[in-house]
């Protein structure tokens, strides 16, 4: 097992997850938004959280790891973690869009691999694969709530921001120890 720093973008889908995908890229580091390869999927469906693509990456952003932060510090001690967020009702709003325009097939058995991804990630991390105004307003909250709470005395650990809101290299750069870029922060 490699202890070597990795960064985890662990913020719900529709929060900048691209966003900061694109910058940590723009940054130097190898960063995979979204894994959702059959290997992945395998392990995460098995319990074995082994993410096996993390030997040839720098890190990864989105659902795939969103709930996973606390396993990830245990296995990458040395890692960094950065908590992607924004208006809530917007976020709402957001998040229903792309839940009616990418929905996900009824009928399980056919589905295509990649559909029962995203399938899986939005069953372990909202609860339902499709959109539910209340059960998507209560995770946003518990998120936010327990990944705070989780890394409350390790502030060093992790960072909060708000791309949708404007945050971008200011908090980004000084986090990871890196000279503020001088080119927009992408948005995505």
């Amino acid at each position: 097992m490699k202890y070597s720093m990795k960064i985890f973008g662990i913020g719900l889908s529709r929060t900048g997850t691209k966003s900061l995908t694109a910058a940590l890229q723009m940054l130097g580091y190898r960063i995979v938004h979204f894994p959702h390869d059959r290997k992945t999927i395998n392990e995460l469906t098995s319990g074995r959280l082994n993410f096996t693509l993390l030997k040839d990456k720098d890190g990864i952003t989105d659902i795939t790891v969103a709930s996973y932060y606390a396993q990830l510090d245990k296995q990458f001690p040395k890692s960094k973690f950065i908590l992607t967020t924004r208006d809530k009702d917007s976020w709402m709003k957001s998040v229903e869009k792309h839940f009616r325009h990418n929905p996900l097939p009824k009928i399980f058995p056919d589905v295509l691999p990649n559909q029962k991804a995203r399938r899986f990630l939005r069953n372990v991390v909202y609860g339902s694969h499709v959109f539910n105004r209340e059960r998507m307003s209560y995770v946003f909250d518990m998120h936010h709530k327990n990944v705070i709470h989780y890394f409350e005395n390790r502030p060093d650990k992790l960072l909060v921001i708000d791309i949708p809101s404007g945050e971008g290299w200011e908090k980004l750069c000084p986090y990871l120890n890196k000279p503020i870029v001088s080119k927009p922060f992408p948005r995505v």
